[in-house]
């Protein structure tokens, strides 16, 4: 192997080991609330209402890291794209833990249509949030037990947060089969930050020499290829391509 090749071989290991440590530090900060917001949020559209959430547990109420987080990251997008899905979201470190024992491929046909389903349902949580006003729904607010909570949360809410909430616990174990099934095809939040993406200065990208081998494709676990649909500026197909097409940084007109 030539030094270049090994040098290049080098920072692509590194950059991955970057990539991975961020991500479970992401998780440890933001884990938590995740947790809630699934679980114990008693609104509709979870993360969102936070300031006005009368669970006093959650760390979600901390108005400052409320509004501060989802406004960086929609301006942060302008600039690097979908990268919070790719580095620091822990619902996406999730979905890549779990993606890895998926093997089901899916048609390009199939690729081309499901990733709209996000767009809908971006759509359907700004209906909820702003023109139906955000109810809260049936669900206890107490303190103690997480996990004592959780169960009667199931137990007493509304028909509506339960279909919330199980067709977020099915996609995330669909999963299992499909990889990274919620993020490619439902996240309301990754649907809005894919629509911020498309003008970002810095990100993954492939030059005029891609040959379509998809060899980026096989390597990445949102099954796709850099600049399409559902990148994340990961950089997991960094060194994967053999016509060595792939870059990271600003992408030359």
């Amino acid at each position: 192997m030539s030094p270049e090749k090994m040098i290049e071989k080098s920072r692509v290991g590194i950059l991955r080991i970057v990539n991975r440590v961020v991500l479970w530090a992401s998780l440890l900060f933001l884990g938590e609330w995740g947790l809630y917001g699934l679980f114990r949020c008693p609104f509709v559209v979870p993360f969102v209402s936070c300031q006005n959430c009368p669970v006093i547990t959650c760390p979600g109420r901390l108005a400052s890291m409320f509004w501060g987080f989802w406004g960086a990251w929609l301006a942060v997008a302008v600039f690097f794209g979908r990268a919070f899905c790719g580095w620091l979201c822990p619902g996406g470190l999730a979905n890549r833990i779990v993606g890895s024992f998926a093997s089901f491929k899916l048609s390009v046909e199939t690729r081309q249509m499901l990733p709209y389903g996000k767009y809908l349902l971006l759509i359907v949580a700004l209906w909820v949030w702003f023109v139906v006003g955000q109810p809260r729904t049936n669900v206890p607010i107490r303190v103690g037990e997480f996990w004592a909570s959780i169960g009667l949360t199931f137990e007493h809410a509304s028909d509506l947060w339960l279909f919330r909430t199980s067709l977020v616990l099915f996609f995330l174990a669909a999963g299992i089969a499909i990889s990274a099934a919620w993020c490619r095809f439902v996240c309301p939040f990754g649907g809005a930050l894919e629509l911020f993406k498309r003008f970002s200065v810095f990100k993954v990208y492939k030059t005029s020499d891609c040959n379509d081998c998809d060899a980026c494709r096989r390597s990445c676990y949102m099954r796709t290829r850099p600049e399409e649909a559902n990148c994340t500026n990961c950089g997991d197909c960094l060194g994967a391509c053999p016509r060595k097409c792939i870059h990271m940084g600003r992408k030359q007109a």
